[in-house]
This record gives C-alpha cells, structure tokens and sequence, in this order.
C-alpha cells in the first residue's frame, strides 16, 4: 500500500549505534535475530536536553545576595555536570506497524537530578486512499522524573532552616518555600498524536 514510516534523519541505519551494544551483549539475541533486528531498526532522534531541564534552566536564573553581601548565582546551583541526552530508535515490525525505543541519561546540578529514563512507543500508519496516510504514533517515558533539594538558611536568631534555595531571599516563611521545589514525574512528558498527510 506504499507505507512510509517516519524517519526524520532520513532513515538513517542504526547499525553504528546499535552494532557496539549487540557486540558486547552476544547473548542478547542471537546472531540473525540481531541482524535482522539491525536490518529494521532506524535512527529517530539524537538530542541533549528535554521539557524537564528546560523548566530547570528557566527556573535558575537570576540570584540574590546573602546578608554579608556575599552575591548568589542560581545558575551555579543548576548547572548540569552532563546534559541530559536521549537516543531514540524505531525498529520496523511490520507493514506499518512500528515500535520506538531508546534511554535517555539524565541529568545532576547541585541542587537537583533528572533520573535516567526509558522510552518506549509505536507507530501505527495506513494508507486510507491514494496519497492519503493516517497517522498514530506515541511514546511513554519511563522514569525522568526531576527533583530539586533544598538549601539549609541560616535566619539568624530564627536559626538554621531548610528552604528552596531559589526563593530563600524572598518574603515567603522558609518552610512554605518548599512547597514549590522542582517535583516532576517523567511520565508527564509522554505523549499521544493522530496526523493525517495528504499529497496534492
């Protein structure tokens, strides 16, 4: 029926990606199950960052100055060592049916974490008529879930306290601040899509 699965780096093979994984993992599959398992298997999305670090990065800016007059960078605290990178594959089942996969690392700044996670999906496709594709894809992400720590303020003769480090300068009592720390489940970042392709 001329399917045509998704394949946004111009289907490029995931031999070179997946070759190095299957060759140190021989009892994974066996020889041509993994060859065959290659022969099907594409490239979908190779990318740092994600929704999770991007709400970091924007949550991070700014700072304050403590009470010695010592200034504050929040940008320092939420810094990742490594960005979060994801690779992202799609193995070819059948006739428009497709399964998509891949991991992504995570991520560490000092006062936070993104969790490593695990993505896994489908591609469902059909011609409905001539030049006329209907679309289902989705991906759940297991795990990547971001959390931010706290910071211990000392308030003086209030003493130590812990409080969000980003709004430890702001009017809000200590101990309400933590009610807005960073807590976001990975889960939230999976998604469903229906897309209809027409060809004039």
């Amino acid at each position: 029926m001329g399917r045509r699965m998704p394949r946004p780096l111009g289907a490029l093979p995931a031999r070179l990606v997946l070759g190095a994984v299957l060759a140190a993992a021989p009892a994974v599959l066996p020889h041509p199950a993994a060859a065959e398992f290659l022969d099907h298997s594409h490239l979908l999305d190779l990318s740092d960052g994600s929704d999770r670090a991007a709400r970091v990065r924007t949550a991070s800016r700014g700072g304050y100055a403590l009470s010695d007059g010592r200034p504050i960078r929040l940008r320092d605290w939420y810094e990742p060592g490594l960005p979060d990178l994801t690779l992202r594959l799609m193995t070819e089942m059948s006739d428009g049916v497709g399964i998509t996969w891949g991991v992504s690392t995570g991520e560490t700044g000092r006062k936070y974490r993104i969790a490593p996670a695990l993505h896994l999906g489908f591609v469902l496709q059909d011609e409905l008529f001539e030049n006329a594709l209907l679309t289902f894809s989705g991906s759940a992400l297991l795990g990547g879930d971001l959390t931010e720590r706290s910071c211990m303020g000392d308030y003086g003769e209030f003493g130590a306290m812990a409080v969000n480090c980003r709004l430890a300068a702001t009017i809000l009592p200590p101990e309400e601040t933590l009610d807005y720390l960073l807590d976001r489940s990975g889960w939230h970042s999976s998604w469903l899509a229906v897309q209809f392709e027409y060809k004039f």
